[in-house]
């Protein structure tokens, strides 16, 4: 199932439970598993529900099976005989007694249309998704796969092995699901990481090592795999984390493009394979994935539900519980649906349509339709959650038809306790769409394809229709005829069909037959999707075939990005100069895609010096993309700890003080300092460079080089010498001159805060106090607190009556720095010096969230303790339910308030934590008790994390992305900081809220009336 976003939902980024309101919600959790085992049927029938659809022109819906049937559907597959197997998930949302079941469909009365219903296994725990593989199936019932398989041909399984275990059963929303058999010959499991309960508590799994239950000496994958997508070989046992994480649903084009889905993400492609980050682990990559919609995440979609059920975190009117990721590949739709996929919207009961489109080494989706969805119903009970490409190359559609599709975890109590979790729990429906003029389902149990010869299996990868070709390929491969070599070979030689190339060249390769003639062929293939594929296995086959190393090569120009960037890849692990030269050539023309850089760095290890200087010797002009590059490049530099290399770099980008250079200078001296501040000063004596980075400050340099010389000079330290001090007392002069050039005088202020020894407090106080710029003000203020903090922080409290908004913002910033200056704070609040209104959210958040119990314990006594109950605060603001908004005064209330933490619609503010945009459809009622009550729920993906390195240092955010070398969390204010995992000691949810309670006390009646209008606002 599918969690509804919380980006779809609230202020709210956590809960920050006390024990009392903890029990009461466990509490009611688990009465759920007593009180409401009964459910009542609802909503309407299956003969009703078909009048409800709304269909595109030329295309219609039927039904194919629902209760008796089968009940609670979330996945299917249809074996090589026309056998029907279904997957039941009973237990969702908090049973996980054993309730699921696989139900086995067949047709007795020879129409093609399944009209019996066999119980093939039960008592299985959260099953979310099947697989035919080999004489039965593999199903996924965390914390296991398992196969299944009837013997006795008497529609039981009467075998039952767990093949694989350790993904966790965490919440059911979020466990492991929907295995593929991809066209390498892998299967693929979707999977991504736990969820950290507050409320269901039996969800608290957070896995073990990943591991084949036969076979002790096979791979291992990490607890839980890291929380990443899973790919296995049972027959061979290898088993791979990749490098990116979907939730319910993934799925493949043609060509093996893994495209995934996150609720309000609702597609995002991997981009990058871990296989290839692993070759550098220096490379510490934010997200292995790309987000492809051109019309965002939380983009708007159109329900036209009738009295739709919104439930606590139910956003309308966009995407916020995406699953079921299919990219149609079935060839009985239009050709314009060859490049389209589909995503299941249980919430609005819809299914959404996007139009995929080349983006360089990845890709870009359009809404097929403009303000309306490819199928909706005005039924709120239907809740599609997955699809399958049928035989037919029809599109069915699974029906979970629940009253309730949101968990508990993110529900009220009033609809927790309601008896209404289940209702629909007996019902169930799944849906045929077809063109309009195709007859109607005519293959249950009418299917030959195992019973065909290998010739046969071997031109059935000829099909337009993706089920034919896959289960061609699995059959041929669990065969393992020996006589599939040479018709394989012959198709190869043969055939028009692109997509059967490429099953056929995989499909060779699991035989153990690629050939180096025909593998050469196919890296010349007409189709780029073809060529793509014969580089991947080329790069399988660089010690068997020594010449396909030249046929590579010759494909640096070729006219597909695509190409570009898998040859690029492959080129990394090709180690001559030749492969060295293309790989440049590549880099250099696609520059501007940052995958393109990835790919480069991936395969620089040890080289990314000369890297370095070949593209700053082939840059004739400035970009974005081109900074970033070298930006990167030179952290990776800064991160081996090469003092050669590193002193290389500092010397290439000071050698001389040329406008026109100057953004490439700053690019390689802002890299550098990024790398000092992950890893430490590096070893050997660097004070020659130090001088040359003391040289650089000066008012002939150019700013940007400056800065980044000082930022640089910072991290590596000061060597004091006759520089040293005649370049201080420059610096001096220059920051107490009101006259001078205000960047220089910035960079004097930022300058002074080298000297740690000292005492500039007088001239940072006066410029602090005088009519000087705000920058320079804020400047002063953060390099008095660098150089004497409990000063600094003394300074703030005397003066804080005449300090401006922007000035007391920054003091801010000095207060939280340290424990010291905090409790300088607490000391000014509890002595009325300071009021604590004077406080923001993300100030009092770190103060209650303090690692140090002493501030910890003093603010939540002084500042969130004072604030009243929240059923005091709603009753208080309920007025403000029939006052009239202002919709600009609200964002400025937005800008002032909520902006420290969020946005709206990707405007306004910052990105920490959820999207508010995306609640605009929910009635305001709901809204302002979030805003009052932020604990009521839980924020997936904005739990407040603390990662503790192993040099001791701390650090906490939000958990924005990982990859299966990284963790990347989002900081207060916005700021990303990405940690590799080989530097982490420990990780661990907070036990306190990202976000205190009481907001209130920041605004009025009248301003939370603007509030609202303003994010209800849909003009």
């Amino acid at each position: 199932m599918q969690k509804t976003n919380l980006n779809a939902h609230n202020l709210s980024m956590k809960r920050n439970l006390i024990v009392f309101i903890l029990l009461v919600c466990f509490s009611a959790c688990k009465n759920k598993t007593e009180t409401n085992k009964t459910p009542s049927t609802g909503g309407l029938s299956p003969a009703q529900a078909l009048t409800t659809f709304r269909l595109p022109e030329g295309f219609k819906i039927e039904l194919v099976a629902s209760e008796p049937l089968i009940a609670d559907p979330v996945a299917m597959d249809v074996d090589e005989n026309g056998n029907m197997y279904v997957v039941e998930l009973h237990g969702y949302p908090l049973d996980t007694s054993g309730l699921g079941k696989i139900k086995l469909l067949t047709d007795s009365d020879g129409d093609g249309i399944p009209d019996k219903s066999t119980l093939f296994a039960d008592h299985l725990r959260m099953p979310t998704g099947i697989m035919r593989w080999k004489k039965g199936v593999l199903v996924v019932d965390v914390p296991d796969i398992i196969y299944l398989e009837d013997t006795d041909h008497d529609g039981k399984a009467d075998i039952k092995r767990t093949m694989i275990t350790g993904v966790a059963l965490t919440n059911p929303q979020h466990i492991a699901n929907t295995p593929i058999f991809g066209i390498d010959n892998w299967i693929y499991l979707a999977h991504m990481g736990t969820v950290t309960p507050r409320v269901s508590m039996e969800f608290s799994d957070s896995g073990s090592i990943v591991r084949y239950i036969d076979n002790p000496s096979a791979k291992t994958l990490p607890r839980n795999a890291d929380g990443r997508n899973i790919r296995f070989k049972p027959d061979t046992y290898e088993m791979e984390m990749l490098s990116g994480h979907t939730q319910y649903g993934h799925t493949f084009d043609n060509w093996g493009h893994h495209i995934c889905t996150d609720n309000s993400d609702h597609l995002y492609h991997e981009v990058i394979a871990a296989r290839y980050l692993q070759r550098n682990p220096n490379l510490l990559v934010e997200d292995a994935s790309d987000y492809i919609p051109d019309h965002g995440n939380n983009c708007e979609v159109y329900p036209i539900t009738i009295n739709p059920e919104n439930q606590l975190l139910t956003g309308r009117g966009i995407v916020t519980s995406s699953c079921g990721v299919t990219w149609y590949q079935g060839g009985l739709f239009p050709d314009s649906f060859n490049n389209v996929t589909f995503i299941a919207e249980p919430v609005s009961n819809i299914v959404h349509a996007d139009r995929i489109n080349e983006k360089g080494a990845t890709f870009t989706a359009s809404r097929v339709y403009l303000k309306k969805e490819f199928l909706a119903s005005t039924d709120g009970w239907f809740r599609p959650v997955q699809f399958y490409i049928g035989p037919d190359g029809a599109l069915y559609v699974i029906d979970y038809y629940r009253q309730i599709i949101e968990h508990p975890e993110w529900l009220s109590e009033d609809v927790i306790n309601s008896g209404a979790l289940y209702n629909g729990s007996t019902q169930g429906r799944i849906y045929r769409v077809t063109p309009t003029a195709t007859p109607k389902m005519n293959w249950c149990n009418k299917i030959d394809l195992g019973k065909a010869s290998t010739g046969e299996l071997v031109k059935t990868l000829t099909s337009d229709n993706i089920w034919w070709r896959r289960n061609a390929q699995r059959l041929l491969m669990d065969r393992k005829d020996s006589s599939s070599t040479m018709l394989l070979q012959q198709l190869l030689d043969t055939t028009t069909s692109p997509t059967a190339a490429v099953h056929a060249l995989w499909t060779l390769e699991g035989f153990h037959a690629t050939d180096a003639a025909r593998l050469a062929k196919a890296l010349h293939h007409a189709t780029p999707g073809v060529r793509e594929n014969a580089i991947q296995l080329a790069e399988l086959h660089l010690t068997d075939f020594p010449q396909i190393a030249k046929e590579l090569l010759s494909l640096q120009n070729d006219p597909s990005a695509k190409v570009r960037y898998q040859l690029l890849c492959t080129l990394g692990n090709i180690h001559n100069t030749e492969s060295e030269a293309a790989q440049q050539k590549i880099l250099m023309k696609d520059i501007e895609d940052k995958w393109v850089q990835i790919a480069a760095l991936t395969s620089a290890k040890g080289n990314e010096l000369a890297l370095l200087q070949k593209s700053v010797q082939a840059f004739s002009s400035a970009s974005e993309g081109k900074a970033l590059f070298l930006s990167n490049c030179a952290n990776l530099i800064g991160v081996s700890q090469q003092a050669d290399d590193i002193k290389k770099v500092i010397q290439l980008a000071t050698n001389n003080n040329s406008p026109k250079s100057d953004w490439w200078q700053a690019a390689c001296l802002k890299g550098l300092s990024s790398s000092v501040s992950l890893k430490g000063v590096p070893p050997g004596n660097f004070d020659a460079d130090k001088s040359l980075l003391l040289s650089k400050f000066s008012p002939a340099t150019p700013p940007l080089v400056r800065s980044a010389g000082i930022e640089l000079l910072s991290g590596l330290g000061v060597t004091e010498n006759n520089n040293w001090t005649t370049t201080l007392g420059s610096a001096k002069d220059a920051a107490a001159n009101a006259k001078g050039d205000e960047a220089y005088r910035n960079d004097a202020i930022t300058f002074l805060a080298l000297d740690k020894k000292g005492d500039y407090g007088a001239l940072l106080e006066k410029i602090i106090t005088s009519d000087e710029p705000v920058s320079l003000q804020k400047n002063a203020l953060r390099t008095y607190n660098n150089l004497a903090p409990k000063a600094a922080s003394d300074f703030v409290v005397r003066n804080w009556k005449n300090l401006s908004h922007d000035l007391r913002e920054a003091g801010m910033d000095v207060f939280v720095s340290s424990n010291g200056n905090s409790n300088i704070l607490l000391d000014a609040v509890k002595n009325g010096t300071i009021q604590s209104t004077a406080i923001s959210w993300p100030m009092k958040e770190h103060l209650a969230n303090s690692r140090d119990s002493n501030v910890r314990n003093r603010a939540r006594q002084l500042i969130v303790s004072e604030v009243e109950s929240r059923e005091e605060a709603y009753t208080k603001y309920l007025p403000v339910l029939g006052m009239k908004g202002d919709t600009a005064k609200g964002l400025v209330v937005f800008r002032t308030v909520c902006g420290v933490c969020h946005q709206y619609q990707g405007q306004y503010g910052i990105s920490f934590g959820p999207d508010l945009g995306s609640i605009q459809n929910r009635a305001k009622a709901s809204i302002m008790t979030d805003v009052l009550n932020p604990n009521r729920s839980i924020a997936v993906n904005y739990d407040l994390w603390i990662v503790t390195k192993k040099n001791g240092e701390s650090l906490s955010g939000i958990m924005s992305s990982q990859t299966s070398a990284t963790v990347t969390l989002t900081q207060l204010g916005g700021e990303h900081t990405t940690i590799s995992r080989a530097d982490i000691k420990m990780m661990e949810t907070s036990e306190s809220s990202a976000m205190p309670v009481g907001l209130e006390r920041s605004v009025s009646k009248e301003q939370m009336a603007n509030l609202l209008a303003f994010i209800t606002n849909k003009e």
